[in-house]
């Protein structure tokens, strides 16, 4: 008995060592492993309800699709703001260096804008010298007004041309239009040119298809009051006075203004030249003979067959 209790004793661990173990699978072991079967068993049930053209499935879709669209809408339309918001920022950036690019170039075309006008005036002003006929004997040298030194009470400006360019006292200064002035001070590359409007200018003039001589004087006004006039001379508006050369310091010819106005209150002449915007003056250098301007006329030498 002993040793059947001992057998079975025994046998008894060994038969419970033999039973089958159920061995325990992760989760994401079998999601991996089933996952696959199911989408593709899934993609033939959606492939078959689609190709199947009956009413129930038609119906399905669209109660899938009214289900899913609201939803997909209300997903998408963060998206959307947020791609439109994307959009906008970008497209203010291009907006500011178009901006600034196109303030550049504006700045850019500002400067050659100015450039031209310039130019032009320049221009304009060398066609207006050309206008001027001066006497084929006359020399001139061209200059550009670089310092308005005027003021309430002297009417004059600067040239840079002196002595170096044969510029002299009293050379007379001549614009497109006519007489500006006369230089009454040079230096070695500068000159002063008092203007024909100055208190202190008393010009020897004529009128123009008469033989009336006059002094026109300069008032410090825009107009010039034509004096010493004969009585009873009768002026005529609209006649022009030109240079007599009277006195030798300027040549004759030259023209000066028009008369404006002729009454009780005298006879007041307009500069031909737009005094205040002078950009280019010719300075004229005339031969002129020094017994014009002093009196003295010299004694001709007696010749050699005189004397016979």
């Amino acid at each position: 008995m002993a040793d059947r209790n001992i057998s079975g004793d025994f046998l008894v661990p060994h038969l419970r060592s033999q039973k089958p173990t159920i061995k325990s699978m992760p989760l994401k072991t079998v999601t991996v492993r089933a996952t696959p079967p199911v989408l593709i068993l899934l993609s033939l049930t959606l492939m078959i309800l689609h190709r199947a053209g009956t009413l129930p499935v038609e119906r399905l879709r669209a109660a899938v699709m009214d289900v899913t669209a609201p939803v997909l809408s209300a997903v998408s339309a963060p998206v959307a703001a947020f791609v439109d918001n994307i959009s906008s920022v970008a497209s203010f950036e291009n907006l500011k260096a178009e901006n600034a690019r196109l303030k550049a170039e504006n700045a850019r075309l500002q400067k050659w804008y100015e450039a031209a006008l310039e130019l032009k005036a320049e221009n304009e002003s060398f066609r207006q010298l050309l206008n001027v006929k001066a006497d084929p004997a006359m020399s001139f040298v061209t200059a550009r007004v670089v310092s308005d030194a005027g003021g309430a009470f002297v009417k004059s400006v600067l040239l840079p041309v002196g002595a170096r360019d044969h510029v002299q006292k009293n050379s007379a200064v001549l614009s497109g239009q006519g007489l500006v002035g006369r230089v009454i001070e040079v230096g070695e590359d500068a000159s002063r040119v008092l203007l024909i409007t100055d208190l202190n200018s008393d010009i020897p003039v004529i009128v123009q298809g008469t033989r009336i001589k006059g002094i026109l004087a300069g008032k410090n006004e825009n107009l010039m009051k034509l004096e010493r006039l004969p009585p009873d001379s009768g002026m005529t508006v609209g006649t022009q006075v030109v240079t007599s050369g009277d006195g030798g310091q300027l040549p004759p010819g030259l023209p000066v203004g028009t008369i404006v106005s002729a009454g009780p209150q005298g006879v007041w002449v307009k500069p031909l030249s737009d005094l205040a915007r002078l950009e280019y003056v010719q300075v004229v250098h005339a031969a002129i003979t020094p017994a014009l301007s002093s009196g003295d006329i010299a004694p001709v030498a007696a010749s050699p067959a005189d004397g016979q």
